[in-house]
């Protein structure tokens, strides 16, 4: 699996070096008319019915059954009746059984918040640098660019595995951190937060940057007044990326978290291993509250905008 996902982007960044073109933003609905033709109109409804059913049908079901109970007696007709409820939300504050093992779903929500702010800065940080480096174009940089978009066709399993072969034995005995989970979010999300900042980069006129030092400016100076402002806008956006990244990953942090600090994907996971509607039902409460969370930081990325009137990032 490695070995292919270093193949196809080997290719991609060779490709990607022989047609480099400067993005400028665009207008707001710039190149966006509504449909014409009958032909039109059909294919913009049957995409529209596609997402429908494979998109909000999904998620839309799995909000209102978090607000349902079946009840176990039949109908008139047989069927099983339900009602709505908030019993579902209500339990994840609760311990019922006293179990001193048990981690409240309220905790788990805690650990993932903690988890995805602590990835942000630590992706962001890695994504600057990263996205400066790879700005210049050298011979190692043809190398370090496949193995940085590695998370984004590996497997995140594959990358929590080797987290723990790699840092189960001294002096890397590192797997009892609640650290590795944070890095290992940030290498999954460093792919997007590269190739979101790396567009806005290439963007920036040299010109601007030799005026700035022309003026007298120092390399700090242009960076903060030239780089930063016109950066601002990507680096937010990926820091929304890293954010619901975070929240949502669940393949590497299966295998890295504590039992003690679950994240919310993790204790959805425990609560539909174990029998019983009311597990299965917490489980799609919490399901439905991540869901709301991504979705909110998904709204607010389509709102950013650069400075100006109706411009778009």
């Amino acid at each position: 699996q490695l070995g292919m996902t270093l193949i196809l982007t080997s290719l991609s960044a060779r490709l990607h070096t022989r047609r480099d073109t400067k993005m400028m933003p665009l207008l707001h609905n710039e190149a966006v008319r509504r449909p014409r033709s009958w032909a039109e109109r059909l294919l913009v409804g049957g995409i529209t019915v596609l997402l429908v059913l494979l998109l909000v049908l999904p998620t839309g079901t799995l909000a209102l059954r978090s607000v349902t109970r079946l009840d176990a007696e039949r109908g008139e007709h047989g069927a099983v009746e339900a009602a709505l409820t908030l019993d579902y939300y209500k339990e994840l504050f609760t311990n019922r059984r006293g179990s001193l093992f048990y981690v409240p779903p309220v905790e788990a929500a805690r650990n993932s918040l903690a988890y995805a702010g602590t990835t942000v800065l630590i992706s962001l940080v890695l994504g600057l640098l990263v996205t400066y480096a790879l700005a210049r174009r050298t011979r190692a940089n043809r190398i370090l660019e496949p193995v940085l978009m590695l998370p984004l066709g590996a497997s995140a399993v594959t990358l929590g595995l080797g987290f723990i072969l790699a840092y189960n034995r001294p002096p890397l005995q590192l797997l009892s951190s609640p650290l590795l989970v944070p890095i290992a979010h940030s290498l999954v999300a460093l792919p997007f937060v590269v190739r979101t900042l790396q567009p806005a980069l290439v963007s920036i006129p040299i010109s601007l940057r030799q005026a700035a030092a022309a003026m007298g400016a120092s390399p700090w100076q242009v960076w903060k007044e030239v780089d930063l402002p016109i950066l601002g806008r990507a680096t937010l956006v990926s820091a929304i990326f890293a954010f619901t990244i975070s929240l949502g990953e669940f393949g590497a942090t299966s295998f890295l978290s504590r039992p003690e600090y679950p994240t919310l994907p993790v204790a959805i996971f425990r609560f539909l291993s174990q029998p019983g509607a009311l597990n299965y039902g917490q489980a799609l409460a919490m399901s439905t509250l991540l869901m709301i969370v991504c979705g909110v930081s998904i709204f607010l990325l389509e709102q950013l905008r650069l400075p100006g009137v109706g411009i778009e990032l």
